[in-house]
């Protein structure tokens, strides 16, 4: 009977072995896919702070102009 229950105790060892490397290789994909959402929403963040600067860029130049008149050129 010790025979057999070493034989179980590997085979236990073996299917745990087995799990173990598929849950690694799930946690890897996960992290992948972790990592490209992220990467998705930071670009897409990026984005929208280049949108914003540019229109507040584009507003800033258009109130220069109607600043400039009203400035004092006295030395």
């Amino acid at each position: 009977m010790k025979t057999l229950t070493n034989s179980m105790l590997c085979t236990l060892i073996h299917l745990s072995r087995n799990q173990l490397e598929a849950k690694r290789h799930e946690i890897a994909e996960l992290s992948q896919y972790t990592t490209k959402v992220i990467r998705e929403s930071y670009n897409s963040e990026v984005e929208e702070l280049v949108a914003i600067l540019e229109i507040l860029s584009d507003v800033l130049k258009l109130q220069e102009p109607a600043e400039q008149p009203t400035r004092s050129t006295k030395k």
